[in-house]
Order: structure tokens, then sequence, then C-alpha cells
């Protein structure tokens, strides 16, 4: 028999208590007129805005929404959450209990199988008490007994390198969405899409794992897919238009000392999207 969902114990939880106190209310001899009232639920205002697209036109009177930084829509939000506590104050001690429950079922600490790729395992983890991953590397020499000593002897050998961090962005943010995650095939850098404020944009940033700093004149806006050429310095990505619609392929190369973004191809169709990806040997693009 299949667990009830946390939304329906609670929904449960909630009928049966206000039941309770309907019928203990009765009980006494309190008319149903004379009963506690609930508190009622804020009411959003409405502001007339006519949309148009595709050739018609409707009315959208909570469109004023879209601005999530009007004082008018936060404190909205605040008076919804104080309802909310308060309609299922006589919950508390049921979500507390489900909570706890459901945290005893999940491992403290989440780790995916190493991928081995060359000398390097790669693998993400979500530490004990944290909410996003951590994307993360080892070096696993295995070309003989004098090169695992040279390792060792480095501080190389079985030690953890973290490569991003999803929670040290969210902590800096306050929200994080990363959109792909690519290494280059030389292991010497990291390109990833991030969104940080979730408008659904992403910014690409290529992190030098060598030096641990994310580099300065490649960080492009809008950018969906990334994949990397055999040599470990050109990259091809592709770009959105302003109705987030790849486009456009585009490549750089990280090593040359004046950085440009060529343009590999334009879909000039908006009917039709773009992506790039390279197969397994890394000689090949798909556009």
């Amino acid at each position: 028999m299949p667990f009830p969902s946390l939304r329906a114990s609670l929904v449960l939880a909630v009928t049966r208590s206000c039941r309770r106190r309907f019928t203990s209310a009765v009980c006494k001899g309190a008319t149903p007129s004379a009963l506690p009232r609930e508190p009622s639920p804020p009411v959003p205002k409405r502001i007339p805005f006519a949309v148009s697209a595709h050739g018609r036109t409707w009315q959208d009177p909570f469109h004023w929404m879209s601005d999530v930084d009007d004082p008018e829509f936060v404190e909205h939000l605040r008076r919804e959450n104080s309802y909310a506590q308060a309609f299922m104050a006589d919950t508390r001690e049921l979500q507390t209990q489900l909570v706890s429950e459901m945290k005893s079922r999940v491992p403290a600490e989440v780790r995916t199988p190493p991928e081995r790729w060359g000398p390097w395992l790669y693998y993400q983890s979500i530490p004990e008490g944290k909410e996003f991953p951590v994307l993360c590397r080892r070096l696993q020499a295995d070309k003989g007994w004098a090169e695992a000593i040279l390792s060792y002897v480095r501080g190389q050998q079985g030690r953890e390198q973290v490569l991003l961090d999803w929670n040290e962005i969210a902590e800096q943010h306050g929200y994080v969405h990363v959109g792909m995650c690519r290494v280059s095939p030389d292991h010497s850098f990291l390109a990833y899409t991030v969104d940080i404020n979730a408008s659904e944009s992403f910014k690409l940033q290529v992190k030098d794992i060598n030096k641990g700093c994310i580099l300065p004149n490649i960080q492009v806006e809008g950018v969906v897919s990334v994949a990397w050429a055999k040599d470990g310095s050109t990259l091809f990505y592709t770009l959105s238009d302003e109705h987030q619609r790849p486009y456009r392929v585009l490549c750089t190369n990280l090593r040359s000392s004046n950085l440009e973004h060529a343009v590999v191809f334009t879909e000039r169709d908006s009917k039709y999207c773009v992506d790039i990806t390279g197969t397994k040997d890394g000689l090949c693009y798909r556009c």
C-alpha cells in the first residue's frame, strides 16, 4: 500500500481538525453562526491590464504581480504566509512529525557513483545539512607504481577536489540553478551555465580548475548549451534571443591572446531552435 503524500496528510489533518472543532462547539450548545470564524484569506488587488498575443487580447488583472520588487506584492505574500500559518496552526505537530519521518528515511549525505574519465574520478554529492550538490573529482592514477608514488608525494592521489559548489552560489545570491556543467577534455577548465535570479536566463562562466578562479572575460548572458572541442581550449556555445530561443552557435578559444566570439551558425527561422553537442570521441559536433 503506498504511503499518503505530505499534501494529502496535511489536508486530512486540517479536515479532521475543523470537524473536531465544529463537533465540540455544537456539543457545547453553540449554533453554527456562533462558531469561531476562521481567518479570511487575503485578496489581491486587481488592476486592469490587457495582454495581446497571436491575434488575441485578454485581461490579466494580476499582471502587476510580475514585478517581484513591488512593495505591495511583497506585502501580499507576507499576508498569504501569515494566513497559511494561522490556518495550519492545528497541524504544526503533525508537520513536525512528518518532516522528521521523511528526514529519517533520507541518507545524511547523498553521493553519486564516480565516473572514470582519464585519470580522474568525477562525482557529485550533497553534503549533510546542505540543499544543493557539489561537483568533485579525485585523481586515480593506475599507470604503474612510479606514477602512483609521484602522485602521492604531490598530494594529489585520492585527494578530493571541489570543482563547483552550488551551495556557495546560493548563499551569495539567494538562489541558484545550474543548467549545464562540462569539463574540458584536458581536465583544465569547467564550463557551466548558471541562473542566480530565477529568470531562466543562464550566464556562461568558465572556471580555470588549476588556478581555482573564474575567467573574467568569458562571461556571456543568455547561453543555453555548451560543448568543448577536442583541443580542450575551444568552446562552442549557443546563444538565445529575446524570446529565449537558442538561435546562434558561437565559439571562442580560451588560450588565444585575442579572445573573440566567432559566429559559427545562425538559425533565422523563428520556428526552429539550435543546440550544440559533441560525440564521445570529441571528433564531431551536431547542431
